[in-house]
């Protein structure tokens, strides 16, 4: 494997190692004789450019300050004129510049200044308004120039270090929506887990975990689900395990324990990776205690149904299981009041007696986001 081969071997292993773009920007300098190496991104659309992301040599980042005309955003080679100049291409300060330009003059006593001279580099675009820009620079008393070969060592491989931001980009904003979505999910008031067929779970939500953690009829045993009871646990094992082969009967319920320790769950396939056609990797389970309630924040209830703060309560209370005559008590006003309350609330929502506001409550996305806000 010759030295062109192991750094781009090196420059695709950033992605899972961020950190090791230093070595690959080491390696570069040693194929190229530069004596600093800067990779950045640059964002334009506001009344200057921004820096984004920037790796750089180990002996760059070792300095005291960065130099500013190359890793700046007051870096004359970021007019929006030279860049187009530079865009897709190997460039040299004398392609980016006009003859007699004072931006250049003053730009190569700024990098003299941090022991910089000649400048070779590459800028590819990112996306509509973000560019990737690599800078290499020779050391103020090298008397040599970037050579033909080294300039051409460059062109082969500034497409990869594009390719290779790009795969670690997308790689990151999929974490960054991996993790956004988690929060989500940890806020929805079902418990929701993912496991193997045989049970190993291999990701739960809040609402899951501490249904488990108050319930005797599912439990956590080294890592897996099991049921309390030899038949039930046979059950549960039975139908996760053909649902993860892909098996028919689209979602499967169970109710596992007895009495306000009973837990209700629905099973479904689910493909988490590529497979055969019809084939589950996984099994997602939505898991609610039977007798749990489900309160309701005011605050939600006015928003959603166009309710006074006062009439939210009452629903949020009704919700939550308190007939109308332990409402008013608990609130401290006449059944009368809070009929009236009712009255007002039926008219405004469309519902025709209590019953159908419940149901209309809690079929709502309210019902399904947790809340730690006081209720009524």
């Amino acid at each position: 494997m010759n030295a062109s081969d192991t750094l781009l071997f090196k420059l695709y292993g950033c992605q899972d190692e961020p950190a090791q773009w230093t070595a690959v920007l080491d390696q570069l300098c040693l194929a190229t004789g530069a004596h600093s190496a800067v990779l950045q991104s640059v964002k334009l659309g506001g009344a200057r450019p921004s820096i984004g992301w920037m790796a750089a040599d180990s002996l760059t980042l070792s300095r005291e300050t960065a130099p500013a005309g190359v890793a700046g955003p007051d870096n004359p080679r970021f007019d929006a004129r030279r860049m187009a100049r530079a865009l897709g291409r190997i460039s040299r300060d004398e392609d980016l510049f006009d003859r007699d330009d004072p931006a250049q003059h003053l730009l190569h006593e700024q990098l003299a200044q941090h022991r910089l001279g000649r400048f070779i580099g590459s800028l590819q675009q990112i996306d509509a308004d973000t560019y990737l820009g690599l800078a290499l620079h020779r050391a103020v008393d090298d008397q040599d120039d970037f050579s033909a070969l080294q300039a051409g060592r460059l062109g082969m491989l500034a497409p990869h270090f594009g390719q290779a931001i790009g795969l670690q980009s997308r790689r990151q904003d999929g974490a960054d929506l991996d993790q956004r979505l988690r929060r989500h999910l940890d806020r929805l008031r079902c418990g929701l887990i993912v496991c193997a067929g045989d049970g190993r779970v291999q990701w739960m939500n809040r609402s899951a975990q501490a249904t488990l953690a108050g319930s005797r009829g599912v439990s956590l045993r080294a890592g897996c689900l099991r049921a309390a009871g030899a038949a039930a646990d046979a059950r549960l094992r039975r139908d996760l395990s053909e649902l993860a082969d892909g098996g028919t009967g689209g979602i499967r319920y169970l109710s596992l324990g007895q009495g306000a320790d009973c837990l209700h769950l629905a099973l479904q396939g689910l493909c988490l990776e590529p497979r055969a056609p019809g084939g589950a990797t996984s099994v997602l389970l939505a898991v609610t205690g039977a007798g749990a309630g489900a309160p309701i924040s005011a605050a939600a209830i006015v928003t959603l149904f166009g309710l006074t703060p006062a009439e939210a309560c009452l629903v949020a209370g009704l919700v939550a299981g308190y007939s109308l005559e332990q409402y008013a008590v608990r609130r401290g006003v006449s059944l009368g009041t809070v009929r009236g309350q009712l009255k007002q609330v039926l008219g405004k929502t469309g519902a025709t007696r209590q019953a159908e506001l419940v149901r209309l409550v809690l079929s709502s996305v309210a019902a399904q986001l947790l809340d730690s806000a006081t209720l009524f």
